[in-house]
């Protein structure tokens, strides 16, 4: 198995296993156990094509298994050999011997629709759930049929009846245990054995009704949720919707049956995709990343330009080179050295506005209307913004026509995009899109350092690498022997430079990490027993510097990050839950 500890472009997930041999290109391998790509947790139950056989052991995950009694288990339509199962007769030449063909003299249609009859079947009659059985003949409409040999034709999710072990929806648990039969368990550590997509909640919050969803998101605090794939999310007891009619929309996500691809599944607005009624993710790509450095476009401050892992500065996604005079100059001292200071000779104002550039930025407009939108960019300066998912960087408060949105706390901000869909946004400027009731962070002297962990909030600190941290105007008394940027009074070694390797940087002295009787696969430090993270090394930025991953830490100018998981609010997916670094999706907060 071909590993390495570099970023490449052909290794999606960073894991440090290639993608021509990870099994599983998107999930981080945690090295445990086998090295395939895949946690060593993972369950995979995916059956892209619904022919019965999960995609990890189908040969043609996209095409639907030829059930014709030869290698039915591959997952790929074959044609048995000789004209037919056993050598008999196949007079119309589909596969399916005579005495099996309902139609001998017409081939089969390998359309999805009815593919095991041997006739020449069309999609006149629809097929909402996609299990390959038409409507007019399928018992069950709107739940997709168990190819599993059993009952296979009548397009219900049955079950072998005279199997000991029955496991009807492919989850790992049996059905005499799994409270949810016809649901696959979504493994994310909660109630991973009850057999239920569970999703995960805050231990902090209280669930009244005990339906699995926290209060503060649950419609019905006080009356669980009848789970019957209608409105599931929304924690009130609803009933199945009449299928009367031709403008249905079965899961709620406002795309009507008949334009849903996925009809029992809502869509996930988040930009992808959105008019197909599935819940898509978007694809990694170089969309979203141009040099494919694996930094997101939205955080690297050099898009187009790959960024050198060389232990500085690798957050940044710029092509950095390290000094080998450790007394950088800093003509302006505003913090930012002069080889990548643009503006040497003027101070940053450190306000939120390109912070790392080193120059005196400023805001180009106002925000009159307080919808978030700048008026320069904003085309109704004096009327907000409707965030509905429609048009919403025009600034304009526009609706979609025939399209009725839910705002349960009136704030303008759909449910479907807010954060906190039972309270409303408090438009303040300041996080005005969320939908949540957010509160302006201070920074009375603009030094970048917030009011509450200021300790002089009214006068700007000096950035002059003494005591940056705490929001004075320091002025060090003492003097730096060794011109290593540390001063005597903090040195360990103040007549020796200190080495920046990355290892024990903030002492003064000349430290080696001990690579002599450890193993430390990315050279942090930290040695493999110990990190977390032991092909990709850590950031030491004083933010969780033990457990030897890169974590970020927001830089106090003004991005706040509620949970304190190193990923600021505007990224974190989960802004009051912090991220769990395992290797897991750890850039989504």
């Amino acid at each position: 198995m071909p590993i390495t500890s570099t970023f490449a472009a052909e290794d999606l997930d960073n894991d440090g296993v290639e993608d021509l041999v990870d099994a599983c290109p998107n999930l981080h391998e945690d090295y445990e156990g086998s090295i395939d790509g895949c946690p060593s947790n993972f369950v995979p139950w995916y059956d892209e094509d619904y022919d019965g056989i999960e995609d990890h052991v189908d040969q043609c995950p996209q095409l639907k298994e030829k059930y014709n009694k030869f290698q039915d288990t591959d997952g790929c339509p074959d044609i048995a050999p000789d004209g037919g199962a056993g050598g008999l007769a196949d007079t119309d030449g589909d596969s399916f011997t005579d005495l099996v063909d309902l139609c001998p003299n017409q081939p089969e249609t390998f359309n999805g629709i009815l593919d095991t009859d041997g006739c020449p079947d069309d999609f006149g009659f629809g097929d909402r759930d996609r299990d390959g059985v038409p409507d007019n003949v399928d018992a069950c409409p709107l739940s997709p049929e168990t190819y599993n040999k059993f009952q296979d034709t009548d397009g219900c999710p049955d079950s072998v009846t005279d199997s000991y072990v029955i496991d009807s929806d492919n989850d790992g648990i049996q059905d005499i245990v799994d409270l949810c039969p016809t649901q696959p368990e979504v493994f994310n550590g909660y109630l991973d054995t009850d057999g239920c997509p569970d999703v995960s909640l805050d231990s902090s919050f209280n669930d009244m009704d005990g339906d699995g969803l926290a209060d503060p998101f649950d419609i019905c605090p006080n009356e669980p949720e009848t789970y019957n794939r209608f409105s599931d999310y929304d924690g009130c007891p609803d009933s199945f919707p009449s299928l009367t009619g031709t403008l249905n929309d079965i899961d709620g996500d406002q795309v009507m049956d008949a334009f849903d691809a996925c009809p029992l599944e809502p869509e996930r607005y988040n930009g992808f995709e959105d008019e197909d009624g599935c819940p898509d993710i978007p694809p990694y790509s170089s969309d979203i990343d141009s040099d494919l450095d694996g930094i997101l476009n939205s955080i690297d401050q050099c898009p187009q330009i790959k960024e050198t892992y060389n232990k500085f500065l690798d957050e940044d996604g710029c092509p950095d080179s390290v000094a080998d005079n450790k007394n950088i100059s800093d003509s302006d001292g505003d913090g930012i050295n002069d080889y990548v200071d643009l503006c040497p000779t003027q101070p940053e104002t450190f306000n939120g506005i390109f912070d790392r550039d080193g120059c005196p930025d400023s805001r180009s407009s106002t925000d009159r209307d307080l919808d978030g939108i700048t008026d320069d960019l904003d085309q109704c300066p004096l009327a907000k913004e409707t965030y509905n998912g429609f048009q919403d960087t025009d600034g304009c408060p526009d609706s979609v026509a025939g399209f009725s949105s839910l705002d349960f706390d009136g704030d303008g901000i759909t449910d479907m995009i807010d954060k906190c869909p039972l309270e409303p946004e408090v438009h303040n400027g300041y996080f005005d899109e969320d939908g949540c009731p957010d509160v302006m962070v201070l920074d009375s002297d603009g030094d970048g350092i917030r009011d509450i962990l200021d300790q002089c909030p009214t006068t700007a600190e000096t950035w002059n690498r003494y005591i940056d941290e705490d929001g004075c105007p320091d002025d060090p008394a003492e003097t730096d022997s060794d011109f290593d940027g540390i001063l005597d009074s903090v040195d360990l070694c103040p007549l020796i430079r200190e080495r920046y390797n990355g290892f024990e940087d903030e002492d003064g002295c000349p430290d080696f990490p001990d690579y002599l009787t450890s193993i430390d696969s990315d050279f942090d430090g930290i040695a493999d027993k110990f990190d977390q993270c032991p092909l990709v090394p850590e950031t030491y930025n004083k933010f969780l510097d033990s457990d030897g991953c890169p974590d970020s830490v927001s830089d106090n100018k003004g991005i706040p990050d509620t949970d304190n998981d190193g990923i600021d609010d505007y990224r974190d997916h989960c802004p009051n839950q912090p991220e769990t670094y395992n290797g897991i999706l750890d850039l989504d907060g």
